[in-house]
């Protein structure tokens, strides 16, 4: 599994009804349960393809991120040199995937190709954890981005400054250690 991230399954239901049903909620519970309390839900609409979000990292927030439509790249990397890139998206059958294309340090696929996941059963989310740096680019047209956090919004939680956060990551001992602020 990588050190700056993990997927997280949702299971997919298909009702008589029509439509699908993803569900998500707090507890212990395997199946679709979060990994912590919700603090706080942010939707991500009405991004330009050409748009560059994200920029920063947190003390202590965690935050999942899903593809309700479209999708785009996101770079996330540790501040000591651990890089990952993934890529976000919706699937043709309205499956929501993630899938890493890159190791470390790797920016770009063979190809420039972004595979996503099509399993139409389960929806997968990211879940970045704090002292990662993360941008989001590459938006594809009509994207919407969820995230869900644990933690309310803080701005002491965030680091802005790319040199703030490399000087901090000296001094961080792991994902989810005491972080100096």
């Amino acid at each position: 599994m990588p050190k700056l991230y993990r997927i997280i399954k949702f299971k997919r239901n298909c009702g008589s009804c029509g439509g699908s049903l993803v569900q998500f909620q707090a507890g212990d519970v395997e199946v679709n349960a979060l990994p912590f309390a919700i603090g706080k839900v942010l939707v991500m609409s009405d991004i330009r393809t050409d748009d560059v979000r994200g920029n920063h990292a947190h003390h202590e927030t965690e935050e999942i991120l899903v593809a309700l439509s479209g999708g785009c790249v996101v770079e996330m990397d540790d501040g000591k040199g651990c890089t990952e890139t993934v890529r976000v998206g919706v699937g043709a059958c309205g499956g929501s995937g993630v899938v890493e294309y890159g190791g470390k340090g790797v920016r770009n696929s063979p190809n420039n190709q972004y595979p996503i996941t099509n399993n139409p059963d389960v929806k997968e989310a990211l879940l970045l954890h704090p002292h990662i740096w993360r941008v989001m680019r590459d938006f594809e047209p009509d994207t919407v981005l969820l995230v869900v956090a644990n933690m309310k919004y803080d701005e002491a939680d965030y680091i802005r400054s790319r040199e703030e956060f490399e000087k901090l990551a000296k001094k961080w001992t792991g994902l989810g250690g005491s972080a100096p602020r």
